[in-house]
């Protein structure tokens, strides 16, 4: 069984903490670290390339790429 799987890149930079996409974010992939409350990757396994993340952010910080079909065996 194959299934896809993404990278999600957070630029710090350009983050303003502003908490759209970790709250967005349906599958939990994403939170926040303290004491600057900026946008972290927690769980990549869980994305589902939905991008909802990517597209919400007022500040462009965000990029989810598809990495394309991978094995279950090798993902797991």
């Amino acid at each position: 069984m194959k299934k896809n799987s993404f990278t999600v890149d957070i630029s710090g930079k350009r983050c303003r903490s502003c908490a759209v996409c970790w709250e967005i974010c349906h599958t939990d992939v994403l939170s926040f670290e303290p004491p600057l409350n900026k946008a972290i990757v927690v769980d990549i396994d869980a994305c589902t390339g939905c991008r909802l993340c990517e597209w919400l952010c007022p500040d462009w910080a965000i990029i989810v790429r598809d990495l394309g079909p991978v094995a279950a065996e090798a993902a797991e």
